[in-house]
């Protein structure tokens, strides 16, 4: 995640701004879009970023441009009371302009990591009154992580050796090193990252990629013509015990990387992969749809 030069504090904005005041909101983030939503106010939502994806009805909405780079002029067209923003929300010009304007703004610089998700949520339903409604998805993400602690505490095999990698660039997949989602769900769901030596996200030969060796191989779902089965067929994998073992699956990104609701049941179903003969508690049920695929290799 990008860390802001400059950061927006979200007491600070507490401190002057009645939640009986919004009733017009844009959102920049796919995480804080599906807690708006899961919290029941996705009416006060006037304008949406292109990562707003879930629930699918989102994409209805106006659009104010990528994460990245929200457009000030489609903000201000749409006449939020509040912009809510993941970390990376940008650029920081922009957001400065909005802030001169006179627009509310809070930017969630630190809440964009797995045990934090709770306190993204708190402090969402806080700013629209809806503190309430916040109770069940708090309670859903506590029924997921105790299901996660119970897999965790089965273990009797090795951690398995994890590449999380995207769709190759120059012929060479990136891969996902430390200071990434991708990295640190990982290791909440009891893998090791082999690509935590790097920080961010880096191009992989395939001399790299033989020695790493992975027992699982993780890539996120076909997206804007990505061809997941001829990334796992590339050199660089072929003779990796991942693909021997057909242990090598995609996930839909916002469920697995995304940082909001579902992210924790996302983690059980990533951690029933690396251990197979975990056994998830009695009673134990998974609340949102499940997107783990096998790639056909």
């Amino acid at each position: 995640m990008i860390k802001k030069a400059f950061l927006f504090l979200l007491l600070s904005v507490l401190s002057f701004f009645s939640h009986a005041d919004v009733e017009r909101i844009v959102v920049s983030g796919g995480s804080i879009t599906e807690i708006v939503y899961a919290l029941g106010q996705q009416d006060k939502i006037v304008g949406l970023d292109s990562t707003s994806t879930f629930p699918a009805i989102a994409t209805e909405k106006p659009q104010i441009g990528y994460v990245r780079r929200i457009a000030v002029e489609g903000v201000l067209a749409l006449q939020p009371d509040l912009l809510l923003g993941e970390a990376d929300t940008g650029p920081d010009k922009s957001l400065k302009q909005l802030q001169d304007m006179g627009l509310k703004t809070v930017i969630f610089s630190q809440e964009d990591d797995f045990h934090r998700i709770e306190d993204k949520v708190k402090k969402v339903a806080e700013l629209l009154g809806a503190q309430t409604q916040a109770e069940v998805i708090l309670a859903d993400i506590a029924h997921h992580k105790a299901a996660l602690r119970s897999i965790l505490a089965q273990r009797s095999e090795p951690a398995p050796k994890v590449l999380f990698v995207l769709a190759a660039r120059s012929g060479q997949p990136l891969a996902a090193g430390a200071g990434t989602s991708a990295d640190q769900v990982i290791t909440a769901a009891g893998g090791v990252n082999l690509t935590a030596t790097f920080e961010g996200w880096k191009p992989l030969s395939v001399e790299a990629a033989a020695e790493l060796n992975p027992d699982v191989i993780l890539m996120m779902g076909t997206h804007g013509g990505n061809n997941t089965e001829k990334l796992a067929k590339l050199p660089h994998f072929q003779f990796s015990n991942a693909v021997k073992n057909q242990r090598v699956y995609t996930f839909d990104g916002g469920y697995l990387l995304g940082m909001g609701p579902r992210t924790p049941q996302a983690v059980v179903e990533l951690a029933s992969l690396f251990y197979l003969n975990g056994q998830l508690p009695q009673g134990y049920q998974f609340s949102h749809a499940k997107t783990a695929q096998p790639v056909s290799l």
